[in-house]
């Protein structure tokens, strides 16, 4: 709604009082410009939409730091670092998730199971930046 609608909900008789109406428009400029504020609030802090500094804050916040993956890691690869080590914090550790975090982690990987206590997996997309568990060796 704009101003104006929210203005014409008041009774006649006050939307002829100007000094009425002038501060009931004062007010509802306030709440609106908060309702819109509030509005562009979740988009600043969405992971998703995050680039540059805001997606270091988000990784710093984890942990997590650009400079530890060497120099010049875009955004994209940077995230997509960000999203593994989320998947790998919320993995089970059993073989039957590990294909779910690794999908969610780089979509287009795969795993197999080599029946003899060992696992192959191979990922999509930058291998230097796969982030693995303890005692995971990435060849």
């Amino acid at each position: 709604m704009v101003l104006s609608d929210y203005l014409a909900l008041f009774p006649g008789a006050t939307r002829e009082k100007a000094r009425f109406m002038a501060l009931a428009e004062a007010v509802l400029r306030q709440v609106m410009d908060l309702q819109d504020m509030i509005g562009t609030m979740n988009g600043a802090f969405s992971f998703a939409g995050a680039e540059g500094l805001q997606l270091d804050a988000f990784g710093e916040a984890l942990g997590i730091r650009r400079a530890d993956l060497g120099e010049n890691v875009p955004d994209g690869a940077f995230r997509q670092h960000i999203g593994g080590k989320l998947a790998l914090r919320r993995w089970d550790g059993t073989n039957g998730t590990a294909q779910a975090a690794l999908e969610e982690t780089l979509p287009g990987s795969t795993e197999t199971d080599n029946q003899d206590g060992t696992v192959t997996v191979s990922p999509a997309g930058r291998k230097d930046l796969v982030p693995v568990s303890a005692g995971v060796r990435v060849v």
